[in-house]
């Protein structure tokens, strides 16, 4: 999708409550409400352009219009259910697919540690993708390792269903914070250790051109034989990417052959309120699916635990540890993903809290495994 296009797209769906980013004056009496650079007509949102959007606004509302409606998405085509397996490696390194950039959208405040932003790709229909996957991207330049050949694949799950942000199965998005380092004697920002890739991503502009591979993953990968199943899901920052894409599925769009109707249950760690990503989404799934939705947020900065020290995600668990032990006793599937930092602090809580059950946790970690209902990917 080149930068200038200008198709419309057509989402139905009924006129809603209000939200952030849209004023109260548009939503009653009013069936056309302007909506950033979208307009919202007659219930019906057209997207002037796809590819022409604000590139960083202090936090961006992912397609609350469609989830604070109580009437679910049509998606298409319909055919990506149709594979019996999850696709794998369609592209490789040596020979990637050129995607497009749509749309870069910083997604936390001006209090937020840093900067995470959401992007959104045009893949045309031709990178399909499960939900729970990951793309790798080949940033542009030299691999100052190997010189004169191109930088390795760095590899980030998708933050979006196999229909992408457009419900039109063209598009994946990536959630990825930007990687600045800091001399430590100055103080002072030192861009020639930055992060080559996030820093790519994040400065890209609607119509640059991409490198992607994959899709690669099955760890991750949302079961779905059971649509009463019960999911925990735990994410530190970026990790939150897979259960985005797990969660519209469920509560968002309107798949004919996935009707979720069992339990979905996200802890997310972040620094503090600012830094919380997709939090609009998850809020209005939690206003309209208050049975099947819970949500916890554990923010270091802001909260203190039971002990009075920082907040963390595994002090969330530990705090809900008896009805998580009963879910998963259950058959409930639990996924963690984020920084690789993330699982000795919650495998100890786990443990400690398995001993205070009397059950061994390395036998209950073995059993949980061996049932598949354990997932981890973390980096």
């Amino acid at each position: 999708m080149a930068a200038a296009t200008a198709s419309k797209v057509a989402v139905s769906a009924p006129v809603f409550g209000s939200d952030r980013g849209v004023g109260s004056s548009g939503i009653k009496g009013n069936n056309n409400v302007s909506f950033r650079n979208k307009s919202w007509v007659g219930g019906t949102l057209a997207w002037e352009s796809k590819a022409v959007r604000p590139r960083h606004t202090n936090k961006v509302l992912c397609m609350s219009v469609q989830q604070a409606s109580k009437s679910k998405v049509s998606v298409a085509p319909l055919d990506l259910e149709s594979a019996k397996e999850p696709p794998l490696n369609t592209y490789k390194p040596k020979e990637p697919y050129t995607a497009t950039i749509v749309s870069v959208e910083r997604l936390v405040g001006p209090k937020a540690p840093g900067e995470t932003c959401h992007i959104v790709i045009d893949h045309g229909g031709n990178v399909p993708y499960w939900e729970g996957q990951s793309f790798g991207v080949i940033p542009p330049g030299e691999n100052p390792k190997k010189p004169g050949a191109p930088h390795n694949v760095r590899l980030y799950s998708i933050a979006s269903t196999r229909y992408g942000d457009n419900f039109d199965g063209r598009t994946g998005s990536l959630c990825v914070r930007r990687a600045v380092y800091y001399d430590p004697e100055t103080g002072k920002e030192d861009p020639s250790k930055n992060g080559v890739c996030s820093n790519f991503l994040c400065n890209a502009k609607p119509g640059d051109k991409i490198q992607l591979t994959g899709p690669s993953g099955k760890i991750m990968l949302l079961p779905e034989e059971d649509p009463n199943a019960t999911h925990i899901m735990i994410a530190t920052g970026t990790g939150v990417a897979p259960f985005r894409g797990y969660l519209r599925r469920m509560f968002m769009e309107d798949v004919p052959n996935y009707r979720f109707g069992g339990l979905a249950w996200l802890f997310l760690g972040v620094a503090n309120t600012d830094s919380l990503l997709y939090d609009d989404e998850f809020t209005n799934y939690l206003k309209q699916y208050p049975d099947n939705f819970r949500y916890d947020k554990a923010l270091s900065r802001e909260q203190k635990n039971r002990s009075g020290g920082k907040m963390y995600v595994q002090d969330k668990i530990e705090e809900y540890s008896d009805e998580i032990f009963k879910l998963l006793d259950g058959g409930a599937h639990i996924y963690f993903c984020g920084l690789k930092g993330m699982m000795p602090g919650i495998q100890d809580t786990l443990r400690k809290v398995a001993e205070q059950r009397g059950e061994s946790w390395e036998q209950k970690l073995s059993q949980l495994k061996k049932n598949k209902q354990w997932h981890v990917e973390v980096y």
